[in-house]
């Protein structure tokens, strides 16, 4: 798996638990902005008529969290897209590195250099072989 493909994975992952924390976040939002209309419905101050001002709280609390829900798909969605440049980017790079390589000449394989030979200069300044030591005469009974 490649580091692009892990990012990918690690931003739907982030995106799934931003989304469940929204919507956990909404439910207990709605429950706790109930609880003064459900206190007063019980004790009577609170009619069908103005029963409406729960609604829209609801209503409000609703829109928000959806805006909060489509700003992370959308961020999802850019950085998928961003994701998908890189890859192409990764790939494109790829195949003109192969291009490149095909379009270089290819060296000819090098000839060993013909042995030239010694010129006369060289062969002045070798140094004459070495003579060993003169052998004794052995005599002969």
């Amino acid at each position: 798996m490649s580091k692009l493909q892990k990012l990918e994975l690690l931003k739907d992952s982030l995106q799934q638990a931003i989304d469940r924390a929204v919507t956990s976040i909404g439910q207990i939002h709605q429950q706790i902005a109930d609880l003064p209309f459900q206190f007063l419905e019980r004790t009577g101050v609170l009619n069908e008529d103005k029963l409406a001002l729960r609604e829209r709280n609801r209503q409000a609390a609703a829109t928000v969290y959806d805006a909060i829900r489509r700003i992370n798909q959308q961020l999802g969605d850019l950085i998928s897209d961003q994701i998908e440049n890189l890859e192409d980017a990764a790939h494109v790079n790829q195949v003109l590195e192969e291009k490149e390589a095909e379009t270089k000449p290819r060296a000819a394989p090098k000839k060993a250099a013909p042995k030239k030979k010694p010129t006369a200069r060289a062969v002045a300044k070798k140094p004459a072989p070495r003579k060993g030591a003169p052998k004794k005469a052995v005599k002969k009974k």
